[in-house]
């Protein structure tokens, strides 16, 4: 079974690849890396199932095989944005393959399990996926020889991200829309159902702030990459760059805050031909102080270069003391506070 241990490559934090998971229609040409999709097809086989039956089958069809512009001609209009993904997975299984309790099936349900992992570790390493339900039954099965008792579920686009810009008007528009959730007291509930499960946690943020972060030639060091000193630097430049994009902070003598504590975690190096961008929230508001989540990733696979936890002391600098969090400073970021 694949080790847990070690986090040197790259991977995310599985809470951030849950908030980053994002069922968006813009691909790239970019190639997939083959590893990337055993990678994938690893996760899922270690999949929970019901008496470990593990009835899940994938086909993966990238465009290079001679199957893929049938493939593509199954998909519904709709999904006709999903060609361009370099890799196209059909998921499915067959019913005697899995197991059944009394009268209940477990076949669909385990194929599900099995598909999420293989989500997620997509998202882990940087990748776009899409599930589909959006195609036609009969000639995706002859497209790819599918067994007469096997029962295809779900089509997935696999890629990296590409330009929204890039697709019609009214795909771009789906993808704009905001995501939204059931409450968790619509969908847990205590003791007995319809008693709803008190939230207690706190949720995700509205908002992500995102930047691109230049590099120099003189951050570099005499090892070749990103000196660890200089990165604290190029959190600073993220920061000041939240407070004068969604605070309209312009001049120095604007800064309401100093930076009392700082923790840095260095994952990759960072050489001078790499592309950084970071991204930042804030996680929780005290009285007189806040925290911000940062981390500088490659925005062309996902790596995440170096991670850091930074708390904030709201400070009057003329009166030389701390003060407290403002409510207009609370209304200004309000969306960009989450877990």
């Amino acid at each position: 079974m694949p080790s847990c241990a070690g986090r040197g490559n790259g991977d995310m934090d599985f809470s951030r690849v849950i908030a980053a998971r994002r069922s968006l229609r813009a691909f790239s040409d970019r190639p997939v890396e083959p590893s990337k999709i055993e990678r994938m097809i690893e996760a899922a086989r270690w999949s929970p199932s019901c008496a470990n039956r593990q009835p899940w089958r994938f086909v993966i069809v990238t465009m290079e095989d001679p199957a893929r512009p049938a493939l593509e001609e199954a998909l519904n209009a709709g999904n006709a944005w999903a060609k361009r993904a370099p890799v196209l997975i059909v998921t499915g299984a067959g019913k005697a393959d899995g197991a059944v309790v009394e009268s209940r099936e477990y076949f669909l349900h385990d194929t599900g399990l099995a598909t999420m992992s293989l989500l997620y570790r997509a998202v882990d390493q940087g990748l776009l996926v899409h599930s589909m339900a959006g195609w036609k039954e009969e000639p995706l099965k002859a497209a790819l020889s599918l067994p007469d008792d096997f029962c295809p579920i779900a089509v997935i686009a696999v890629g990296y991200a590409g330009k929204p810009e890039d697709m019609d008007e009214e795909t771009r528009r789906k993808d704009e829309v905001p995501r939204s959730r059931k409450q968790t007291g619509e969908i847990a509930f205590r003791g007995r159902f319809g008693d709803p499960l008190a939230a207690s946690l706190p949720s995700a943020p509205g908002k992500v702030f995102e930047t691109d972060i230049p590099l120099r030639f003189g951050d570099i060091d005499a090892m070749g990459h990103v000196n660890n000193a200089v990165t604290m630097t190029l959190f600073e430049l993220g920061r000041a760059k939240f407070f004068a994009e969604v605070m309209g902070v312009g001049k120095i003598e604007d800064y309401e805050v100093i930076l009392a504590e700082a923790t840095v975690r260095y994952r990759l190096p960072i050489l001078l031909q790499d592309q950084v961008r970071l991204r930042m929230h804030i996680t929780d508001v005290a009285r007189s102080s806040f925290r911000f989540r940062a981390e500088l990733f490659d925005p062309r696979d996902g790596r995440v270069y170096t991670e850091a936890e930074t708390v904030q002391v709201m400070y009057d600098y003329g009166k030389g003391r701390v003060k407290h969090v403002s409510p207009e400073f609370l209304e200004m970021v309000r969306d960009y506070i989450g877990e």
